[in-house]
């Protein structure tokens, strides 16, 4: 697995980590095989650094703030595993297999990387009852894009 610092995505500062929610290879490798998905090795990568986490660096652009980044697993905190299901389903979700959720943002709305081949990579924002073209919005063409535009408040 590549390291996050050959990702160049820049180093977040952690405000904050939610107890037990730490992951494991093992753990990515199990959830992987459960879920039927493949997760890009950035996201691996920075699951295992900054899932359970809330960041110093919370703004993207102007309109999007992240909460906190995702832990993968259930627990009492929303999780990937929690939102995946949801995102899949097309009568309550997205309806895209493709989809993975990994933050949200401070009203709950998830922030997306797909994995699709025409988009991989590309991050999507939830806008389900917003009023929009459609459920998701595209608002960076890649993950190590969305990461290096994260920002403190200012």
């Amino acid at each position: 697995m590549e390291s996050i610092n050959t990702l160049t995505m820049k180093k977040l500062t952690i405000k904050f980590k939610f107890d037990g929610v730490a992951t494991s290879t093992d753990e990515i490798s199990e959830f992987e095989k459960k879920y039927h998905v493949i997760f890009p090795d950035y996201l691996k990568s920075f699951l295992l650094t900054y899932g359970g986490t809330n960041i110093e660096e919370d703004k993207y652009l102007t309109q999007y703030t992240v909460s906190s980044f995702l832990p993968l697993l259930e627990n009492r905190n929303a999780s990937i595993e929690m939102i995946l299901p949801v995102v899949r389903d097309v009568e309550e979700g997205v309806g895209r297999n493709d989809l993975i959720p990994f933050a949200t943002d401070p009203g709950g709305r998830p922030f997306y990387v797909s994995t699709g081949e025409s988009d991989n990579g590309c991050v999507y924002y939830d806008v389900i009852g917003m009023v929009a073209d459609g459920p998701v919005r595209k608002i960076a063409d890649s993950f190590e894009e969305f990461i290096n535009n994260l920002e403190k408040e200012r």
